[in-house]
């Protein structure tokens, strides 16, 4: 979920951007799981307690998808492919260091129906189970808040109130990141944040179960893990996984406006001739939280429903642009992200684009002599079903619903997570 909090405001004018500078428009056209059967509205059902959950913003949805407001409702969801809806995001108030809130609700209160839009797809999809995720990148405040035991409670507080006052089943911890890596980030970190971010999930779940008890349902905690190594060795991702009922493998954004070349978006294997040390893929990311005790099935893997582009990108030896560097990422404020009705457009006869598939890697990319894209598609999807039911993990998320709003991509999971 990288980058995507301080871009939430500008994200939806600089899609609309990118595809008018290239001459194409876009498309108008977690949880503890004891029900048996989760529905699929009239295709199929989901079970066997895999969990298939997406994030949704609170920001503007896309130009072309906006019917009398540039925010989501209820009716555009396509709630029946979901077990787990995740409302991202709300942020933690720099004032006091322990209030939740949600940007678009505040003075002036843009999307101000948020919540009975929530309600609307609760009734219309009664096992639907929707959740608020707190954080995001660059979201800061966690460390100050889970470092004292004050501000950590009242914290605690107003997320189960949240959960009490609009009817909510969970909540989802995104910070990006307790203690940090060691070339640094951008929010505040200390130390301490390592036993820290334990005890606030511990201090969550409890609060959970009390909450529970007085109302006879079960309220879950996931959060957001980084598919990097540092995090293994920063944080007892098992004390995590005991904890709570899901960690959400961030399995993308490998490659971006970061790198020095061109290269896979959410790969599932790497590939030998990647020139960045051999690459990394989700393949490794996971590998590093089974080897230090992690139960598979407490791990969602990440989906990504967008691409990152890259431009002046010459073919290289095999002429489709792929490990090659390149001039400049298109919108770099935007670091090149592409969503999936525009990746869409791309792969039309006619668009100049041709599509390539790694089958190394287990990836597709998009390449027309020039601008090059990095995307996950259905085929990707099939192939990480398959790599993940072999892993015997527990479930999936997307990012995020609001770049799939036709539903191509869930509809595409939902089928293969099962």
């Amino acid at each position: 979920m990288e980058y995507f909090v301080k871009k939430r405001r500008s994200f939806f004018v600089l899609s609309a951007l990118f595809l008018s500078v290239l001459g194409f428009s876009v498309c108008a056209s977690g949880c503890k799981s004891s029900e048996k059967t989760r529905g699929i509205e009239n295709r199929g059902t989901i079970t066997g307690g895999t969990v298939v959950s997406t994030y949704i913003r609170t920001w503007p949805i896309e130009p072309s998808y906006q019917k009398g407001s540039p925010y989501w409702n209820a009716d555009m969801v396509n709630a029946g492919y979901l077990t787990d809806l995740n409302i991202a995001f709300a942020l933690i108030d720099g004032n006091d260091k322990h209030t939740i809130y949600i940007p678009e609700l505040r003075s002036p209160p843009m999307f101000s129906n948020i919540w009975d839009e929530v309600t609307a797809l609760k009734k219309k999809h009664p096992q639907l189970k929707v959740n608020i995720s707190v954080g995001g990148w660059g979201a800061d405040h966690f460390s100050d808040m889970a470092h004292d035991p004050s501000l950590r409670a009242q914290f605690v507080a107003g997320v189960i109130d949240w959960l009490e006052r609009y009817n909510l089943d969970g909540a989802d911890i995104d910070w990006e990141y307790p203690v940090g890596p060691s070339w640094g980030q951008e929010i505040k970190s200390r130390p301490e944040d390592a036993a820290n971010y334990i005890t606030l999930l511990r201090d969550l779940r409890n609060a959970m179960n009390t909450l529970g008890a007085k109302t006879g349902k079960y309220y879950s905690v996931s959060t957001a893990v980084p598919a990097s190594s540092w995090f293994t060795s920063a944080i007892d991702v098992v004390a995590a996984a005991n904890i709570v009922d899901a960690l959400k493998l961030m399995s993308y954004d490998y490659y971006g406006g970061w790198s020095s070349t061109t290269g896979h978006l959410c790969n599932i294997f790497n590939n030998p001739n990647d020139p960045a040390w051999g690459g990394w893929s989700t393949d490794q990311a996971l590998q590093l939280y089974l080897d230090a005790g992690v139960p598979p099935k407490k791990i969602q893997m990440g989906v990504a429903f967008y691409g990152r582009s890259f431009a002046g990108v010459q073919g290289g030896p095999n002429n489709d642009g792929l490990f090659q560097p390149y001039g400049s990422i298109p919108f770099p404020e935007n670091e090149g992200f592409v969503s999936w009705p525009q990746i869409e457009e791309f792969l039309k006869p006619g668009s100049g684009f041709t599509r390539y598939w790694d089958d190394v890697a287990k990836a597709p990319y998009l390449y027309n002599g020039n601008m090059w894209i990095t995307y996950c598609d259905p085929e990707l999807i099939r192939n990480l079903a398959a790599y993940s039911k072999e892993k015997g993990l527990g479930g999936f998320f997307s990012w995020e619903f609001g770049t799939d709003m036709n539903a191509d991509l869930l509809k595409s999971l939902a089928e293969n997570a099962q």
